[in-house]
């Protein structure tokens, strides 16, 4: 909660509101000043001791791990990408002249790519091999964040977790985390790392002050500068604003972004970090409430009533789960398989889980094929849902009585702690199912009848709607005008078809 400070709670709670207005769930938000925690709130399920799943924001801490082998002379900004990996097979083309370090850090390879591309094999040998595009300049891709990856880890010797935790996680304090890794053990470079939003505040916050942490130096000065100054200048009309080495700049202020709502911000002209932890398709929304209500808190003093209200506010926000009023009809010690059908409209965009592939960090080390083999279980006050994920076995347990329960599960490896509630209505089991160290929230439905089950599933937020709002922007229609109905039929099919319920059979 608000510590005393001259931060106005009138300006943090019209942020809240501005959020809610937006369509976007907040999780957590934190506010520093002159290096001092003066706001730190969560939004329940969500707290304060839980990592959480990372998109882009983790290429800022690849970009950390780029300024210490800098410093260590593991390799220069300078230096060819193609001279720095001799060992794999590469496209032709004379781009490889000039694709330095420097380049992949400023996102300028100009090499083609696929936001969908599967990340689970050699990265590396896909970066190389792949074709460069004829439009030259920036262009915002996890390629080119994994190469910096990758070159920490070659000429390190150790992947990107073993090589921070000395340098940087221990030295502020910071639990090892978890970081998604494809099957030649390399930490993906564009997403994939979990790690707690005070960890966020706290290595920006480090960035601020030059590096420095308890006056202690732990990041490369020079690096806070250098990967926090504009490198790429993006020219828009009466803004300063481009991207540094794996940084977001705009007006002074530097960025650690991730997509869905991923935010870790300096204001200079506050010397404050703001963090924040959301879940939207927006992401315009997210960014101007932070820019235009949020930044007001700093110019605004706070007064007792105001105070109260976000006191209020805060305590009354909570998420109320539905109790299960009716008795349940469940089969119970039967397994049920998916049909063939269901299977293949299942796979159009991604296998079907519990964890949603396009909410999680990465395409790297999933299961390949839809959750199978589902059974359940039902006491008095908990409905279970069990099921296998290729070698993984998923256990859902849902509160009846108006309190959820806790279920922790490992699929390929990684952790997810799983908080859900489930109710009846119009005979079938409706399940709100969070995993709570993600952003996602899904939205199940079990209708039973004799040996079938059908299960419909509906994650928030939806990828293909935020695909819709975000791919089809103003900038983007005006350089792909003709592409445009393309695109939005086809998300809305993917939408229509991967809503539709999953029917399984007992065998």
């Amino acid at each position: 909660m608000l510590t005393k400070s001259k931060l106005s709670s009138e300006w943090i709670l019209k942020y809240y509101k501005r959020l809610e207005n937006c369509g976007v769930e907040n999780h957590g938000l934190i506010i520093m000043q002159n290096g001092e925690t003066i706001f730190e709130e969560y939004n329940y399920p969500y707290s304060k001791d839980m990592p959480h799943t990372l998109f882009s924001v983790t290429k800022s801490i690849v970009s950390t791990a780029a300024g210490f082998a800098i410093q260590e002379g593991l390799f220069s900004l300078d230096d060819k990408i193609i001279d720095l990996f001799p060992e794999y097979e590469c496209c032709k083309g004379d781009e490889w002249k000039n694709l330095t370090v420097r380049s992949v850090l400023t996102m300028s390879s100009n090499k083609k790519f696929s936001f969908l591309q599967d990340m689970t094999g050699n990265y590396m040998e896909m970066f190389m091999k792949a074709p460069f595009r004829k439009e030259k300049g920036f262009l915002y891709s996890n390629n080119d964040a994994h190469v910096v990856a990758a070159l920490v880890h070659k000429f390190s010797g150790q992947n990107l977790i073993e090589y921070l935790t000395p340098r940087l996680f221990e030295p502020l304090g910071i639990d090892i985390p978890k970081w998604e890794t494809n099957e030649i053990g390399e930490c993906i470079g564009g997403t994939g790392c979990y790690l707690k939003l005070r960890d966020l505040a706290k290595i920006c916050q480090c960035y601020a002050d030059g590096g420095k942490y308890n006056g202690e130096q732990i990041i490369p000065e020079f690096w806070t500068k250098e990967a926090t100054k504009i490198q790429v200048d993006f020219n828009r009309k009466n803004k300063e604003a481009g991207y540094g080495y794996l940084f977001w700049i705009e007006n002074g202020v530097f960025s650690m972004t991730g997509m869905f709502g991923q935010i870790i911000s300096y204001f200079p002209q506050y010397n404050a970090v703001v963090a924040t932890m959301n879940a939207c398709i927006d992401e315009g929304g997210n960014q101007g409430a932070i820019e235009y209500v949020l930044a007001k808190a700093f110019e605004n003093e706070t007064t007792d009533e105001w105070d109260e209200k976000l006191k209020e506010y805060l305590e009354n926000r909570r998420l109320i789960p539905k109790k299960c009023e009716e008795k349940l009809n469940v089969p119970t010690g039967k397994v049920f398989y998916m049909t063939a059908f269901s299977n293949v409209l299942a796979n159009l965009m991604f296998p079907a889980s519990v964890i949603p592939r396009s909410l999680t960090s990465s395409f790297a080390k999933r299961p390949k094929t839809n959750f199978d083999e589902v059974s359940f279980e039902l006491t008095e006050d908990v409905f279970t849902v069990k099921w296998k994920e290729e070698g993984d076995e998923v256990v859902i347990n849902c509160g009846l009585d108006g309190e959820p329960r806790f279920s922790e599960c490992q699929i390929k490896g990684y952790p997810y702690k799983i908080w859900a509630y489930a109710y009846s209505e119009n005979g079938k089991i409706n399940a709100v199912v969070k995993p709570i160290n993600t952003l996602s929230t899904q939205y199940m439905i079990f209708d039973f009848s004799g040996n079938t089950v059908k299960i419909q599933i509906k994650g928030t937020p939806s990828f293909p709607e935020f695909i819709l709002k975000n791919a089809t922007s103003p900038d983007f229609i005006k350089k792909h005008k003709p592409i445009k109905f393309v695109v939005t039929k086809a998300v809305n099919l993917l939408v229509s078809t991967t809503e539709r319920p999953m029917k399984f059979k007992v065998n």
